[in-house]
């Protein structure tokens, strides 16, 4: 569990977030059911280093002037051109309340099967699961160096703990496996 130390805003709206971001924290908001939103302020160093770190998917402890809130992070809004967090949304839960995050996919021994000719399409790269909030995985991995052209890994196929489970439609199709087109690469040399 990772704790970030943030204050509470004053104000709120665009002039004051723009006003936030300069002074090198990220506005955000703590919100849940039966408690008033909390405009606060977080420094962007701190949440840089948690998301290098644990990723978008952890539990975090928001200290607010002495004051824990357990929370997870539920949406972080980015600048479409400089990609840095401009906005957070945390809502707070307990540790054993049950949550549905998405979880990023990653596939092991994708280069085996590429370096074989073979092209990789990955439809899903996050996937839909329900589990608690204090033992939320960091990604699920599946090895595919075996896989051949006409091989499809659908959600159904992937093997989970017993502590969360997937929610997401079994028969979506997360990757398959197609053989490189030869005519559109002689066509490509043509030109």
């Amino acid at each position: 569990m990772y704790t970030l130390t943030s204050e509470l805003r004053n104000k709120s709206g665009k002039n004051d977030s723009h006003h936030v971001r300069e002074e090198g924290y990220i506005p955000s908001v703590i919100y849940s059911k039966g408690m008033n939103t909390l405009p606060v302020k977080i420094n962007r160093r701190e949440v840089e280093t948690l998301i290098r770190n644990n990723g978008e998917n952890s539990l975090v402890i928001l200290n607010i002037g002495g004051v824990n809130y357990t929370t997870i992070i539920k949406e972080v809004q980015t600048d479409p051109l400089t990609r840095k967090i401009i906005h957070m949304d945390f809502q707070k839960v307990s540790e054993d309340q049950r949550i549905n995050v998405k979880i990023p996919i990653v596939l092991n021994g994708k280069h085996f099967v590429e370096k074989g000719g073979a092209i990789m399409q990955q439809q899903i790269k996050d996937i839909e699961v329900e589990c608690t909030a204090g033992r939320i995985p960091k990604r699920l991995e599946y090895d595919v160096s075996s896989f051949k052209p006409g091989d499809i890994l659908r959600v159904s196929d992937m093997e989970v703990s017993e502590e969360f489970h997937i929610t997401q439609d079994p028969q979506s199709i997360i990757v398959s496996v197609s053989i490189a087109n030869k005519i559109s690469e002689l066509e490509e040399g043509e030109e």
